[in-house]
């Protein structure tokens, strides 16, 4: 009977090492650290009304350019972030110029820290945002989700439709029973709600804005 114990024990000690090694060795694989310096200063350092720059950036695609319209859009997409964050979220948050700790971070939970969400157009015309997360207690952890929007403009209406795509860790293909489970547990009613500008669908994992309707209300 003793030494049954002593090798179940032995098995227990070896099982969880092998478990915790396996922990530190894919937490180290799946590492990406984006700082501040990954932000679009031109957003977070713009001053002023953050609706007057939106409808602003707004008249800009308007009447851009093709060759112009995803910079513009992806500007566009940069401050709808911002304002998300600071109307829904964090009010404080500030990254490039805030001075207080709260201002360094979206969420913070005692488990994680989320301190950046950045838009970006890839050369494929595919919208990538870039979800940073962070873990300061043992064990460490720095890591980055990543989201691939296919994109569909319409030149004649102005209308963006975004469609996800396919999501990483790193660069780590996430299944979408995976996201779909995780989404399921949130309020999409109200996350959707949250945003003043374009339709979200979180069903279809869609995000639509139509430019030239939007500002021929403003008017």
């Amino acid at each position: 009977m003793f030494k049954l114990i002593k090798r179940l024990i032995i098995f227990i000690v070896i099982v969880l090492v092998l478990a915790f090694g396996g922990l530190l060795i894919f937490l180290n694989s799946v590492k990406v650290n984006i700082t501040e310096a990954n932000l679009p200063e031109d957003v977070y350092n713009s001053t002023g009304d953050l609706d007057t720059i939106i409808e602003n950036k707004m008249i800009s695609i308007a009447s851009s350019d093709e060759t112009e319209t995803n910079n513009l859009f992806e500007d566009f997409l940069n401050i709808m972030i911002f304002k998300t964050i600071r109307d829904n979220i964090n009010s404080e948050y500030d990254p490039l110029n805030g001075d207080s700790e709260a201002s360094e971070y979206i969420v913070e939970h005692k488990q994680f820290t989320l301190d950046y969400i950045i838009a970006e157009i890839t050369e494929d015309d595919q919208v990538k945002l870039t979800v940073s997360i962070k873990r300061e207690s043992f064990p460490k952890a720095i890591t980055a989700i990543y989201f691939y929007f296919d994109m569909e403009v319409s030149r004649t209406t102005m209308s963006f439709i975004l469609t996800l795509d396919k999501v990483y860790l790193d660069d780590k293909e996430i299944n979408r029973r995976v996201y779909d489970y995780f989404v399921s547990f949130a309020n999409k009613d109200e996350i959707e709600s949250q945003v003043d500008k374009g339709t979200l669908d979180l069903d279809d994992y869609t995000y639509e804005i139509n430019i030239l309707n939007y500002l021929i209300y403003l008017s």
